[in-house]
């Protein structure tokens, strides 16, 4: 940006500093480490900031809270079909499907990691709607998280409600095979918020019991079509439920930094890192009032994605076309598959949380430019002064060779 500008005292309207002929650099703010690693390097540890004060206190949240029931979740997909594998979790690598005709050990990075075994069996229909119902079936499990809790205290949800809070941080990451899966942070609050504790009855095993009860119960039903039969999505059996804290437990550092990795991540594992496909002008239909749009030429995409897409492999791409397909069947019209093509059909937020589990990105970003305005205050001499900085900006253009300072 190139431009000019003023620095005033708020009170009085004295210009107390004037800048023009100024070049300056403004961050995209894009949070995928894929697009901008230095902004998704600040996004990192804003991250890490608001799911670390969620589970010791800190940035206007209550240090009560690291005495609360605390655990931290994860909620896997459903088989949809053998994969080749990678490394285990150590790093170490292991043999692929021996006895179902691959037998090679894929080291990490290797494309064939995640793709389907027999693409011809794979159920394809199956995992994009599951990346698209993911969503809903977190808002489900959520509920039912409260509802198990009440019923094991012997309370109705009502009774439990005016007790106990459930509040919660997650974020969703995408696995090899293209499919996401939630890792969350989940915590008990009294009714009062999160100053308050729990009632002695709301426990960490009372919580891991409701957790685990609602994670294998939870279902969402698909609605079918002439070509796709209906479906009842669940989340994987693969359930790991941990406490967070010390003796032998998570550490809150360790689990805040794990998960804030995860929040600037996207497609790109499952082997995919392109723009949206749809033509914007027609949403993707083809069609507009019942006219062939001009802009795509009733295709529905976007001109210039076929080179994008000739570059996926065979597994993504296959999942890529799923999405198109399923998209254009009237019974998945709100799902809006085709705008989400490009994300495999998932169109839910990376990272999100309860209103109270701890501060906001907003908020954190607010702190920031006050101490950046603080210390412009500082360097004039005007510690104690209100200021109020006054920008004319133009953009100039794109580097994405320099580093600019914030």
């Amino acid at each position: 940006m190139a431009g000019s500008r003023l620095l005033i005292e708020a009170d009085t309207g004295r210009v107390l500093d004037h800048a023009e002929g100024q070049r300056v650099g403004v961050r995209c703010r894009n949070r995928r480490a894929a697009v901008c690693p230095s902004c998704a390097g600040l996004y990192r540890l804003d991250a890490f900031h608001l799911f670390a004060a969620g589970l010791r206190g800190g940035k206007n949240t209550p240090a009560e809270v690291a005495g609360h029931p605390r655990l931290f979740v994860t909620l896997t997909a459903p088989s949809c079909g053998p994969v080749h594998l990678g490394p285990g979790h150590g790093g170490a690598l292991r043999r692929c499907h021996p006895r179902r005709g691959c037998g090679r050990w894929h080291p990490a990075g290797d494309p064939a990691v995640g793709a389907a075994l027999d693409p011809a069996g794979y159920d394809y229909a199956g995992q994009v709607l599951f990346n698209a119902y993911a969503g809903q079936l977190w808002a489900r499990f959520t509920i039912d998280v409260r509802r198990h809790l009440a019923a094991t205290a012997g309370l109705t949800r009502t009774a439990a409600a005016r007790q106990v809070r459930v509040v919660f941080a997650k974020v969703t990451e995408f696995q090899a095979r293209g499919v996401v899966h939630t890792h969350a942070i989940v915590r008990l609050d009294g009714s009062a918020g999160p100053g308050t504790p729990a009632p002695n009855w709301a426990s960490v095993r009372r919580l891991e019991t409701a957790i685990r009860r609602a994670a294998t119960t939870v279902q969402v039903t698909t609605p079918s079509t002439r070509r796709v039969s209906a479906r009842t999505l669940r989340w994987g059996t693969q359930i790991d439920v941990r406490r967070i804290g010390a003796g032998g437990r998570l550490p809150d550092v360790a689990v805040a930094g794990y998960v804030a990795k995860y929040a600037t991540k996207a497609t790109e594992k499952a082997g995919i890192d392109i723009r949206p496909l749809h033509c914007r002008t027609c949403d993707g239909n083809g069609v507009i009032s019942g006219l062939l749009c001009r802009a795509c030429s009733g295709s529905g995409r976007r001109r210039g994605t076929a080179a994008a897409l000739d570059r996926l492999s065979p597994h993504v791409r296959a999942l890529v076309d799923t999405c198109w397909r399923l998209g254009g069947q009237p019974e998945y019209a709100g799902l809006r598959l085709r705008r989400w093509a490009h994300q495999l059909g998932f169109r839910g937020h990376f990272a999100s949380k309860s209103l109270t589990y701890s501060t906001t990105f907003a908020a954190l970003r607010a702190e920031r430019r006050a101490w950046h305005r603080s210390g412009q205050a500082t360097r004039l001499g005007l510690a104690n002064t209100p200021l109020l900085a006054v920008g004319d900006w133009r953009y100039t253009g794109r580097d994405t060779d320099r580093r600019w300072p914030v």
